[in-house]
């Protein structure tokens, strides 16, 4: 993956019409069904052979979290923590992509609660989107216990179009990210962060470069 072929793809996705996208949507038959099965760990993700990121480890942009904050008065910390699945060692800092929403001590969102998203109406947008991903074929759907339902054409309109945005977001962040980093991006080096470790790490979002704790 490099910058170039990451321009590509963003441009294509400019010139895709969300509308495209919703008759695979509706055929999938999906109607949210407020369950929090997304919001809960169920399985883990194998990304290399030594790091699994469990399911419910979300990925959120900056401008999510600053939307979550606005709208329930949560500082940043509250919100979100960086992505612990997403570390690179430099010498004695620890380098880390991006940031993902706060979960409990049962490994669930801490906006899960009582049955429901308690930020359902300000949720990121990777969550706008879920359980529908763009693969390098078409969209790609991950397990969910909304689908194989009666589809609502105007809410598949509404995903179409989110999935498009979220889509062009994330190659956009992917390029600055990589700009950021420069040649201290290394895929081979990934790592989780260490399990005791307790220093401050460098978080790098494409918008900013924050020190912090884990």
């Amino acid at each position: 993956m490099n910058i170039t072929s990451l321009r590509r793809k963003i441009e294509r996705q400019v010139h895709t019409n969300s509308s495209s996208l919703v008759p695979d949507i509706l055929k999938s038959g999906f109607s949210c069904a407020r369950c929090g099965w997304c919001c809960r760990r169920n399985f883990d993700i194998k990304i290399t052979d030594e790091i699994s990121r469990p399911s419910n480890a979300i990925s959120i942009f900056p401008s999510d979290i600053r939307r979550i904050m606005k709208t329930t008065g949560l500082t940043w910390n509250e919100v979100a923590k960086p992505d612990i699945y997403s570390c690179f060692s430099d010498e004695d800092t620890i380098l880390v992509i991006g940031w993902i929403l706060n979960r409990n001590d049962l490994n669930t969102c801490v906006f899960y609660k009582n049955g429901g998203c308690t930020i359902y109406s300000c949720r990121p947008m990777i969550c706008r989107c879920y359980p529908f991903f763009m693969g390098e074929e078409g969209i790609e759907i991950m397990h969910c216990r909304g689908l194989g339902k009666e589809a609502d054409n105007e809410n598949a309109a509404e995903i179409g179009l989110a999935l498009k945005r979220f889509e062009i977001k994330k190659l956009q962040s992917y390029i600055r990210i990589m700009e950021q980093m420069g040649d201290k991006l290394n895929i081979a080096t990934m790592m989780t962060l260490p399990e005791k470790y307790s220093g401050d790490v460098f978080v790098f979002d494409g918008e900013s470069i924050s020190m912090c704790k884990p």
